[in-house]
């Protein structure tokens, strides 16, 4: 153990992973060679080097899947499918506010981005002296929230040539079935770029040694790696002596990763630091991995500070994986802590809470990479695509701008992509652009809606339901506006939250197309259609007074897929969320006939109302509809 007392200048410690011998790096580049050219059979001669059991297939068949079930303890699969859950909850909310809808920079400009899923990840989750299947938590579930679907993982069997149940029945529990038993740094080359049995992917995720460390750091040259890895290391923070027992626990819970892992006590208190070292003995001796702990117990560094500044300072200069604030004035801390990969707060909050199952990933950044590095999150396994469109307008508002810069930079072809453009867009450019992009996302449904009103009925149309699609399409094609609805809902459930949430997003869609309802003729009266024996009349007022007057004669529970309770209450949604006038009247006797022809008399009187009038106003004595 070392002692340190704080002064003025704060130091670092020196946390980075001991350097391997010139010896190792060249076997380990040797590996990187034999699995490059010989895939397979470089990982089986590799074997042979290491004097490990030969495996034949590397991929994990279906009954060793179903044996793991069997060996498995009903405690343990109680306690993974806890914290499964807890993990689950946490990064779902992740997936949150990683995609931008609909951002104005300038008049006409609109920008938006969008969250896509790397189309296939390797894990690796150790299992040499510990079967880390919480690692595989960790990674496999943001990954699968992700929407990552092609997940490759790569574990260490043991000397029998078996992989622990335990990490067999995570898989079985996420539905992962690409599981192969090769390890160490060769599975990482392995997974880099790819065998006969083992698919290439395109970025690499887990902890490991040394060797596994030095392995993802040379194949980041060719492909992506979560993070740089060093040994685990936590930092406590208390000066309650009262805490001993405590404070030894959390520190000794750290050291027991590894012979190189380190701990790290931050106190003002002299007498907590004098004390702590026969408390860590006394704790030592009952547990049992005894021969790493021999080692990782000289790894000990008590830190004595004599402010909560020269705690703090300390603090985020090193920039700790894990930080542990005891004691019951933590606030005091915590706001002014910016650099530490995972924080635990309070009496009743243990780093082994945040290793298994509070919620939050165990994977994070180690030896000061914390002061750029997050911990693994659901962003982690995706990308972000931007996507922008200009109107004529939002053109002739931006072309001087970037036509400016252009030229500042002698840039001539890029001001001329500009310029080429300004003829074509003054041309339409008070022909305004009655268009809109609309992605709506819930916990329920997707959408996603791209409208032109100006069309000529064009439309691409997925909602999931075959007959509100066929309604939606006789909606665009009657009313002449070129519609696309992507819409992926919980129809697992039943058909409400879709239907709801695709009349809002159509409704929120014209309103963002009509802006301020300049230049409409604002009233279609009695729209009339004959459909048979069915005759339905719309009547509607643009006004922004939401009120919809809806008779219809009597339907069967059922057209199609489409639950006819949901058909008033679409026309609801949508003249509530567009916020209009709406009168309609349909009578006959099938129920088909009925719905059709109300959604064609609808969309007939709709487009009548948004007729173009070119007075330039707004058709009301007040100014405003």
């Amino acid at each position: 153990m070392k002692n340190l007392i704080l002064n003025k200048n704060i130091p670092i410690l020196d946390f980075k992973e001991s350097d391997l011998s010139k010896k190792d790096i060249s076997a380990i580049k040797k590996f990187k060679s034999l699995v490059i050219n010989n895939g397979d059979d470089g990982l089986r001669e590799i074997s042979k080097i290491l004097k490990e059991k030969s495996i034949n297939n590397f991929k994990v068949k279906k009954s060793e899947f179903k044996n793991a079930d069997k060996l498995l303890s009903e405690s343990i699969k109680k306690a993974i499918l806890v914290a499964y859950a807890n993990i689950k909850k946490y990064h779902e909310k992740q997936l949150e506010g990683l995609s931008i809808e609909n951002v104005e920079t300038t008049k006409g400009i609109r920008l938006w981005s969008e969250f896509k899923p790397i189309d296939v990840v390797g894990l690796y989750i150790p299992g040499g002296t510990a079967p880390l299947f919480s690692s595989f938590l960790m990674q496999a579930i943001p990954a699968i929230i992700a929407g990552c679907n092609n997940i490759v993982v790569c574990t260490p069997p043991s000397k029998e040539g078996n992989i622990d149940p335990a990490i067999l029945w995570v898989a079985y529990l996420l539905n992962i079935k690409n599981v192969y038993k090769v390890g160490g740094s060769q599975a990482i080359f392995a997974m880099a770029y790819g065998t006969k049995s083992i698919p290439k992917c395109l970025k690499i995720f887990g902890p490991g040694n040394q060797y596994v460390t030095e392995a993802k750091m040379l194949v980041s040259k060719d492909i992506s790696i979560d993070m740089p890895a060093g040994p685990s290391e936590v930092y406590v923070v208390s000066n309650d002596k009262n805490k001993i027992d405590i404070i030894a626990s959390d520190l000794l819970s750290q050291l027991e990763h590894s012979k190189d892992a380190k701990a790290v006590l931050v106190s003002k208190n002299k007498s907590l630091i004098k004390n702590i070292s026969d408390e860590i003995n006394f704790q030592k001796k009952s547990l049992s991995r005894q021969e790493i702990l021999q080692s990782s117990i000289n790894n000990i560094y008590l830190v004595n500070a004599s402010d909560d500044q020269q705690v703090i300072d300390f603090i985020n200069i090193n920039a700790p994986e894990h930080l542990i604030l005891l004691d019951n004035d933590f606030s005091k801390i915590a706001p002014y802590i910016n650099n530490a990969g995972s924080v635990f707060c309070g009496n009743y909050s243990p780093e082994s809470f945040g290793d298994y199952a509070s919620g939050s990933n165990h994977t994070l950044p180690t030896a000061g990479a914390a002061k750029t590095y997050s911990g693994l999150s659901v962003k982690d396994f995706g990308k972000i695509i931007t996507f922008q469109t200009a109107t004529p307008e939002g053109f002739m508002n931006l072309a001087p701008t970037v036509k400016t810069l252009a030229e500042a930079e002698y840039l001539d072809a890029h001001s001329k992509a500009v310029t080429i453009r300004e003829r074509y867009a003054l041309e339409n450019t008070y022909q305004v652009s009655r268009t809109s992009f609309i992605k709506r996302t819930t916990k329920e449904t997707s959408i996603f809606i791209n409208l032109n009103i100006d069309g000529i009925g064009n439309y691409n149309i997925n909602t999931g339901l075959k007959y509100f699609d066929h309604m939606l399409e006789q909606f665009a094609k009657h009313g002449k506006f070129d519609i696309t609805i992507n819409s992926i809902g919980d129809l697992e459930i039943d058909e409400h939250h879709s239907i709801e949430d695709v009349a809002i997003a159509l409704g929120d869609a014209f309103k963002l197309a009509l802006g301020k309802r300049k230049n409409i003729e604002r009233y279609s009266s009695n729209e009339s259609l004959v459909m048979d024996e069915t005759i339905s009349n719309v009547s509607i007022d643009m006004a922004s007074r939401n009120l919809l007057k809806m008779k219809t004669s009597k339907l069967r529970e059922y057209v199609g897929d489409f639950p006819t309770e949901m058909f008033e209450h679409f026309f609801i949604s949508f003249v509530n969320t567009l916020s209009f006038t709406c009168h309609i009247d349909t009578k006959g006797s099938n129920s088909h006939h009925i719905i059709e022809a109300t959604f064609k008399s609808f969309s007939r009187a709709l487009s009548a109302a948004l007729a173009k009038n070119m007075n330039n106003n707004i058709a009301s004595t007040k100014g405003i509809l």
